[in-house]
Parts: structure tokens; C-alpha cells; sequence
């Protein structure tokens, strides 16, 4: 009879030794504990955060909004603060939250470092750490028991913080490198006696004085371009497996000869003269000199039209100063317009000498005698605000409205307000009344209006190139420099009468995004260019239909200085293999140009719903390449 072999070997099978059975429930238990602990946590600290006191200082929230566009995060930040908290940190996977100590803000300096601070907690955020963080949690709870993980998991904290202060750094920029580095000692001293809590991203984050050290060192040495992958958290995907650590590509874009604004980042892209000037409050206040009110109710039919300032005061005398001026206008009529004029140091009555010295000049330019206009003044006081009412009134011509001029003084801070549009004086006190901080709901109300016949705005680094993006309606890019020794000199935003001529007044509304090109000067090249192509312009918006309507009449019309049709030749050429359009060479304004006005050339194609045109202002061999150069984007 056969033996049995299945029945003498089943029972060996099924047992197992003793010391397994221990080790299993150990580990068992130990996981549930530590899964436990973390859940018990996060509730404790989601039960604490309830109290935790939003933050409201407006000068706070502009930085908070300045460090979100930096890192172009979609999802708004939110800011909470509270004496509990020792160190900054942020939660969230997909609506961050960022949390400050109570004290923070107290101190001198706080303001300036708060930027620091919320650029590497949004870093944090940028690389998906909370969410590597809460898996690094499952994989302790999985292999506690492994000493080699807790060693892997630690080095990931250091590495992490780390590759943090290099995304922070490569948004900054490196000139921001000693001031970050600076903070980090700041909150190392003032935090130095160590925490109570448990943390999840806290700002110090530091595993004793040789992470210190790595991490002063790596900041002190910091260059562009040198945010990597850490060799460290990738060896912890290979060995652990169930934990992938990433680290998010910010790019800068400095990586690439095409600009990808939408990438992240912050780099200064133009020159931009001293002068600067911007279509929306939210960036124009950032960027300005000192911090000032806006007029949160406006007079029916006006919006805002732009602000504008010089960096540095014009002469070593003059007062800083921020203009902002205000459009009553739709499509393509304006029917007034105001003007703000904001100044840091001047007085109420050296600003009243002034505007009537520049009446007066006007009036003598006008060749007016000083008995056919008025110059009044009276005080007012709105709301305990004191100022002057100055009313100009025209003697000599009846029927003729007066003008007024409001100035007031506001905690050490000029305001100077006219018009002429024919406002009234309760039309100025509203606004007066109503006058108060940047905030989200204003930066709403100040942003570009409905006018096309004007350019929307000037663009001088990435973050503003992420606001063309928006209002062209989709990631626009751009080359550095161009074949033939070209360099980006200026890009702005404006309306379709710039490309084309609009078909209608709905046609005119559509936005194109614009660069300019102007040779490299070098010793060699140094004065003006007589022969050859002397600038380009890349210019590129939605296609619509024009590209095959061009196409299909064969011809391109442009908009003349006096709004009217200049209608310009199209023939069909093939640049390798590439279909595009090619002007005759024209004038911009047809028989209205002068005799001394350059002849251009455009050519137009299309690709991926976009028209793109590349103007070229005098005519040479390399206009081809050129184009090709344009058309073979990198992407």
C-alpha cells in the first residue's frame, strides 16, 4: 500500500515556532499603536487649530499672495496664527494652511522675514511633502521594528528641508540667499530651547548641529539652477518601495532658452528704466515704495487704469510718489478720467503751491491773463480727515464747469485727487470716505477695464508673464534671444488692434501678448544700424479664424493712426517643410507714413489654436531662420 506522504507533512506546514507568533503580535501591536498615536494627533491638533486666530494684517496677506504667485499655486493660502505655536509650519495636501507663533511679527525685522518664511513652507507644499510626509508615517507604522528605517526616515527630514531651502532659493533668487540664511539662524536662536509638540513641516526642522551646518552651508553656497533631485530620497524609493519621495520641479526660467513662466518662479526679465507701472492694484502696491489707500468706491462709469511710479525719486529733493490713474471708457471711447497722485513726505500746503504753480503754467501756455480764471481754496474735513478743496474756475468762458483738486493727509501719507470728467464735490468726498488698505475685494475692483485702445500692461518678470497668461487665456511662451544676435527688450499685453484689425467692437477686445527684440550691442555694433533688420516683434493671441481668413483673401489688414483699414498682400511660403504667410514689405500706416518710415515684414502661422506674427522692422537674409527659430518652440 502507498504511503500517505500529504498527511505526514500537512501538520509541519501549519505550525509555526513560538518566538515568530510573539514577534508577529509585537509588530502587530506596535503598528496599531503608532497608527493610533497618529490619528490621536491629528485630531488633537485639528481640535486645537480651531482657536488659532486668523491673520489680518494687509501688508501680510500681499506677501502671502506675492509668494503664492511665485509658486504659482491655484488654491489661496491660508494664515492663521497663535501663542501655542513655537515654530512656523503648513498643513494641507490641497488647501494649504500656513501656522506663525504668536510672537512672531513682534520683533524688529519679522516683517521682512516673513517672506522667507512663507517661501519655504509653500515649498513644502510645492514638493507634496505633507503628503510624502503622512506616507512616511504609514511606513514607519509598517517598519518600525527595522532600525535602518527610522535612519532612512530621519536623513529624509534633513534632505527634505534642505531641497526646501534650495525650491525657496530658486524662486528668490540667489541675492536672497544671505537674508534666508539669515532667518533660519533667527528662528534657530529664538526656538533653540526646543518644542513641547510633535511637528509635522515645521520651518526649523533640523536634526542637531551638523544638519545645522549642511544646511547653512548649502545656503551660503546656493547658485540657480541647482535645485536637484536628492540622491538620498530616491535611494529610499529603490529600498523602501512603498514610499516615493519626489521632489516637485520648480523650474526657473533661467533652465531654458524659452521663457515658461507658468513653471514658477520669479525673475526679472526686462529692463525696466526705473520707471514701472502696472494694470492691477494687487502687484502695483507690492511693488511700490511705501504702503498707501486706494478709493474703495469709485464715481459711476470709472475704473482703474493703471498705477505707476518712479524707483527712485526723480531728484535727490523730490518726495517718493505713486500715481494711479482712473478711466471713465468702454470699448473704444473714453469720456474722463482721474488722477491720485500719493506722496510719502509732502505737506498739504506745499502740495496746494504746487498745483497752483502748475495751473498757472497752464494757464500761461494758454496765453490766459490772470483775470479770466480762479484759483480757491477752502479746508475740509471728512471723516476727521483735514485737507484743502481747491477750485479752479474759468472767468472767461461761460457755461465752462469747474475743476477741483482734493488734497488730505493721512497718516503721514499725501493724497492729491482731481478730475476732468466733470465730477461734483460729493462725487470726491465719497471716495475720500471711502478710502482704505489694499485687500483681496480691492485688488478685485483695480484691475484692467474695458478700454482697448490702450495698452493693458507692461510686463518686467515671470510672475507678470503668468498674468499675461490669464488674460491671454493660455501659457504663452518665449524666447530669450532670437538667431542673428537678438535679446528680449520689452513684452506688454494689449488688444487685437495691434495685431490685426478688429472686425468688430467684440472682435477689438481680444488680448495678444507681445515681445520685443533689439540687437545686442557689443563693442563692434555700438551706435545705430543703418542696413538690415534693426528689432523684431513676436506677437502671438487665439486664432479664431484669422490665419485661414488671411489665408483666404489673401491679404492682411492693419489698423492705421487713423483707426482705418491698411490693407497689405499675403503670399503662402513653406520654411522646412512649415506652411506660413509673408507680407509685401509695407509701412505700418500705408500713404499716411512719412518718407523716412521703416519698411516691415510680417509673417504669420498657426499652431495649436494660436496665430502668431513676427514683425520684422527692416529686412534681411536671416528673417527665415529667424521664424524658424520661432516656430520650433521648445515646449
Amino acid at each position: 500500500m502507498p504511503k500517505d506522504y500529504g498527511a505526514s507533512v500537512v501538520p509541519a506546514e501549519q505550525e509555526s515556532h513560538p518566538a515568530i507568533r510573539v514577534l508577529s503580535v509585537a509588530w502587530l501591536t506596535g503598528t496599531l499603536a503608532f497608527l493610533a498615536y497618529n490619528l490621536v494627533y491629528w485630531l488633537r491638533i485639528k481640535r486645537k487649530q480651531r482657536s488659532f486666530r486668523r491673520v489680518s494684517n494687509p501688508e501680510a496677506w500681499s506677501i502671502v499672495e506675492e509668494c503664492r504667485s511665485l509658486f504659482a499655486i491655484q488654491w489661496p493660502v491660508s494664515l492663521f496664527t497663535d501663542s501655542s505655536i513655537q515654530s512656523p509650519y503648513i498643513t494641507g495636501v490641497v488647501r494649504p494652511a500656513i501656522y506663525l507663533p504668536g510672537t512672531f511679527g513682534q520683533e524688529p525685522g519679522d516683517a521682512s522675514r516673513l517672506k522667507h518664511v512663507l517661501a519655504h513652507e509653500l515649498a513644502h507644499y510645492k514638493r507634496k511633502d505633507t503628503a510624502w510626509n503622512m506616507l512616511g508615517s504609514l511606513v514607519l507604522a509598517i517598519h518600525w521594528m527595522n532600525p535602518f528605517v527610522w535612519f532612512l526616515m530621519r536623513r529624509m527630514k534633513s534632505d527634505r528641508e534642505q531641497a526646501c531651502d534650495a525650491c525657496a532659493l530658486e524662486v528668490l533668487g540667489e541675492e536672497e540667499a544671505v537674508p534666508y540664511g539669515m532667518t533660519i539662524i533667527t528662528f534657530l536662536k529664538r526656538h533653540s530651547a526646543g518644542r513641547n509638540q510633535p511637528h509635522l513641516l515645521y520651518f526649523k526642522g533640523m536634526n542637531g548641529e551638523k544638519d545645522i551646518m549642511r544646511r547653512i552651508r548649502m545656503i551660503g553656497s546656493f547658485k540657480k539652477g541647482s535645485y536637484k533631485f536628492s540622491l538620498l530620497a530616491v535611494l529610499l524609493v529603490v529600498l523602501l518601495g512603498a514610499a516615493t519621495l519626489t521632489n516637485a520641479p520648480v523650474s526657473e526660467a533661467g533652465t531654458s532658452a524659452w521663457i515658461h513662466a507658468e513653471q514658477g518662479g520669479k525673475e526679472k526679465l526686462f529692463e525696466d528704466g526705473g520707471f514701472l507701472v502696472y494694470d492691477n492694484l494687487e502687484k502695483g502696491a507690492r511693488m511700490a515704495p511705501f504702503v498707501f489707500k486706494v478709493p474703495s468706491v469709485l464715481p459711476d462709469g470709472y475704473a482703474f487704469d493703471d498705477l505707476s511710479f518712479h524707483i527712485q525719486p526723480l531728484t535727490s529733493s523730490a518726495s517718493p510718489e505713486v500715481d494711479i490713474n482712473y478711466l471713465k471708457a468702454r470699448i473704444n471711447t473714453s469720456s474722463g478720467n482721474m488722477h491720485l497722485k500719493i506722496s510719502r513726505s509732502a505737506g498739504l500746503e506745499e502740495t496746494y503751491e504746487q498745483v497752483v504753480a502748475d495751473e498757472k503754467k497752464k494757464f500761461d501756455t494758454m496765453e490766459f491773463e490772470e483775470g479770466d480764471y480762479a484759483i480757491e481754496k477752502a479746508p475740509i474735513s471728512l471723516s476727521g480727515t483735514e485737507g484743502l478743496q481747491i477750485t479752479i474756475r474759468m472767468l472767461a468762458w461761460e457755461g465752462q464747469p469747474e475743476r477741483y483738486y482734493y488734497i488730505w493727509k493721512d497718516q503721514g501719507i499725501t493724497y492729491q485727487l482731481e478730475s476732468y470728467g466733470g465730477l461734483r464735490p460729493d462725487d470726491y468726498e465719497r471716495m475720500i470716505a471711502s478710502m482704505k488698505l489694499p485687500d483681496r475685494e480691492l485688488n478685485k475692483l483695480y484691475e484692467n477695464n474695458d478700454y482697448h485702445g490702450r495698452t493693458i500692461t507692461y510686463l518686467f518678470d515671470t510672475e507678470d508673464i503668468r498674468r499675461a497668461q490669464k488674460l491671454i487665456g493660455y501659457d504663452a511662451a518665449f524666447p530669450r534671444e532670437l538667431p542673428g544676435g537678438f535679446a528680449a527688450s520689452g513684452s506688454y499685453v494689449s488688444r487685437k488692434v495691434n495685431f490685426n484689425y478688429p472686425e468688430s467692437d467684440q472682435d477689438s477686445m481680444r488680448m495678444l501678448l507681445e515681445v520685443s527684440y533689439r540687437p545686442i550691442k557689443t563693442d563692434k555694433s555700438a551706435g545705430e544700424q543703418v542696413e538690415g533688420i534693426k528689432s523684431v516683434d513676436f506677437t502671438q493671441m487665439l486664432n479664431g479664424s484669422m490665419y485661414e481668413d488671411m489665408k483666404k483673401k489673401g491679404l492682411v489688414s492693419f489698423t492705421r493712426i487713423d483707426g482705418e483699414r491698411n490693407n497689405v498682400k499675403l503670399q503662402p511660403v513653406s520654411i522646412q517643410g512649415r506652411e506660413a504667410l509673408r507680407t509685401e514689405p509695407f509701412k505700418r500706416d500705408g500713404t499716411l507714413s512719412g518718407p523716412n518710415a521703416i519698411e516691415l515684414v510680417s509673417y504669420f502661422w498657426l499652431e495649436d489654436g494660436v496665430c502668431y506674427q513676427a514683425n520684422f522692422a527692416g529686412q534681411a537674409p536671416e528673417e527665415e531662420q529667424i521664424v524658424l527659430y520661432l516656430m520650433q518652440q521648445d515646449k
